[in-house]
Formats: C-alpha cells, sequence, structure tokens
C-alpha cells in the first residue's frame, strides 16, 4: 500500500466549488481507501490505497463531478514523493513564503520561459519535473505570476506553501 495525497484544485473558494472535508474523507473511503484524514479545510486529503496515483485521481475527480456537479482537478503525490521534493528544496532561502505547485502533467515545453518572462525579480522559480517552485518576495497578493500560473505554465495544477506540505508530511510519517 501507498499512502498519497490528493491535492484537490480550487475547493470552498466560493458558493458552489463547496468540499466538506468530512464528506471528501467518507467518499474516499467509500471508493474503498484506507487511513483516510484531510488536513484543513483546503482539499487536502490523504489516504493509503494499492493503486496508483493516476487511477486515485480520475477515481476521486469522477465522485467529486457526480456528488456535487462540477469538475474538480485532483492531483496526487505519494508522500515518499512529497518527502524528497522537500528535502530536494531548490529555493530554500530568502524572503517570502515558498509554494509548490503541482502540475496535472509534466511541465509543457517552454513553460520555464514563460513563467521567467512574467515572474519579477522578487519572485525566483524553479521547474523541477512536474512542480513548479516560486518564492513569492513581494506576497502573492498584487502579483502577475501568481494570478495567472496555470495559463502561464500552461497545464492545470493546483498550489500549496511549503509549510502545508511538510505539515502533511509530517503528520503521515509520524509513527
Amino acid at each position: 500500500m501507498t499512502t498519497y495525497v490528493a491535492f484537490l484544485h480550487g475547493v470552498n473558494l466560493g458558493r458552489s466549488r463547496r468540499v466538506a472535508m468530512p464528506r471528501l474523507a467518507a467518499l474516499a473511503r467509500e471508493l474503498g481507501h484506507d487511513d483516510v484524514w484531510t488536513w484543513a479545510s483546503s482539499g487536502n486529503l490523504v489516504l493509503s490505497t494499492g493503486r496508483p496515483a493516476e487511477v486515485v485521481g480520475r477515481e476521486l475527480a469522477d465522485a467529486l463531478l457526480a456528488e456535487h456537479g462540477t469538475t474538480v482537478g485532483v492531483t496526487v503525490r505519494s508522500v515518499a514523493r512529497l518527502a524528497g521534493l522537500l528535502t530536494a528544496d531548490p529555493l530554500p532561502e530568502g524572503p517570502g513564503q515558498v509554494t509548490i505547485s503541482f502540475l496535472a502533467g509534466p511541465a509543457p515545453e517552454g513553460a520555464e520561459a514563460r513563467i521567467g518572462a512574467v515572474a519579477t525579480a522578487a519572485e525566483p522559480y524553479a521547474v523541477a519535473g512536474s512542480e513548479v517552485w516560486v518564492r513569492w518576495g513581494d506576497g502573492q497578493a498584487r502579483s502577475v505570476l501568481a494570478a495567472g500560473l496555470a495559463r502561464v505554465v500552461g497545464v492545470g495544477l493546483t498550489t500549496r506553501t511549503v509549510g502545508t506540505v511538510a505539515a502533511i508530511v509530517s503528520r503521515a510519517t509520524a509513527s
């Protein structure tokens, strides 16, 4: 069995995209997953299963569509992979909050150049496989890059702070 984190994109950001975390956990159990729990109210679901990540994501997205009538992007990563990402942090020093954007697939060709064309000097970034790291030196509120990151990258994504990812990994790996 593998322990995964399913990151839901854009839930609880508007009236039509409300997903209660207890119901999300129940839905995962109904799909046959074990050791299910959620983190915060922003669509972070932890579960254990023998199924591959792609299947887990597709099943959850289908179940959410059936239950809520709206498409919810679901990006799944193993806890082991997340721990490795945290260890390999390409932006370990500097001011501002660091986020990891989990892409729905590999970064398309030219993604790094497109990010570079929009990012400011206060927004160092790194593209690593199917993740994009950004340090928001001046915050995200007025950032052109933050407002359109998925469009700039060219593939669906969902973003979490490094602190959120670290907290989830810590709890998931606690004995």
